[in-house]
């Protein structure tokens, strides 16, 4: 198997169709990668709900997993830890990718390379797709970089497929709510040499949504100790292995999540 597709799901509804009709109608060959869906939170109606998709759409080489677990990121270490594929590609359950997607990353890949794509966002309930803060980063360009000059692409495993070498027995920190993405990927990058890119027809578009959890209104006090906690557990991590991780691409992760916690206390 050549690529295993995690899409963590809670109480979904129809956009999670969406995605995984844009996954259906991959370019790339059926035959070698796998989607896990791994779903957390009540069990029912919701199971039999995506069995019965998965009965009408038999081409999409589709495993259902159910996790007692909450928690996107206890949902992505389950699927990890059921995954079959050489590399892994993360999926948010409303978001959606083109048709060229996975075909464009695996040929850039490598087990110290990993291929970014293309993002736009699009307002849910529309087609309307635009740049956002990380499009600029973006490079029109095939040959590798160093992943230090791309950092703000690691604020999300989306967008990307990660060698299992890479990965290997790490996991996502299940005890945060926020910033546990950004802060499992500084985890993985003593791992990753190099970044490559995409053509800008391989896009992973990510619906925006007044109510997904990342729009939730959360005090002050909140975005404060959760950027301080992200903080310690990133010190952490670089400690554990200082020679092995990026002096510069550690601040500028720090930098990055007070900037984050800013915006949030202005909105």
């Amino acid at each position: 198997m050549k690529i295993s597709i995690i899409i963590p799901t809670y109480h979904p509804k129809g956009y999670l169709w969406n995605c995984l009709e844009s996954i259906d109608t991959q370019t790339f060959n059926h035959a070698h990668y796998e989607v896990l869906i791994v779903l957390n939170g009540e069990r029912e109606p919701y199971e039999q709900q995506i069995l019965s998709y998965l009965s009408q759409h038999t081409s999409l080489p589709c495993r259902l997993i159910y996790n007692d677990e909450a928690g996107v990121g206890a949902a992505r270490n389950r699927g990890i830890d059921e995954a079959h594929g050489t590399y892994i590609c993360f999926i948010d359950d409303d978001d959606i990718i083109t048709p060229d997607y996975l075909q464009q990353l695996y040929d850039l890949a490598a087990p110290d390379t990993v291929p970014l794509s293309y993002i736009t966002a699009f307002d849910d309930g529309t087609t309307d797709f635009h740049p956002i803060f990380i499009t600029e980063n973006f490079q029109l360009h095939h040959a590798p970089i160093p992943y230090t000059q791309a950092r703000r692409y690691f604020y999300s495993p989306c967008c990307k497929l990660i060698h299992r070498d890479i990965i290997g027995t790490r996991r996502f920190d299940k005890s945060l709510k926020n910033g546990e993405d950004a802060l499992y990927m500084l985890l993985l990058s003593d791992r990753i040499r190099w970044v490559r890119f995409t053509d800008k027809s391989a896009e992973y578009r990510y619906r925006q949504r007044p109510t997904s959890a990342s729009k939730a209104h959360r005090s002050a006090f909140y975005h404060i100790s959760n950027m301080l906690q992200c903080q310690i557990k990133a010190t952490r991590i670089i400690l554990s292995h200082p020679f092995s991780y990026s002096f510069s691409f550690y601040i500028r992760y720090l930098l990055a999540t007070i900037m984050g916690c800013v915006r949030h206390l202005r909105s």
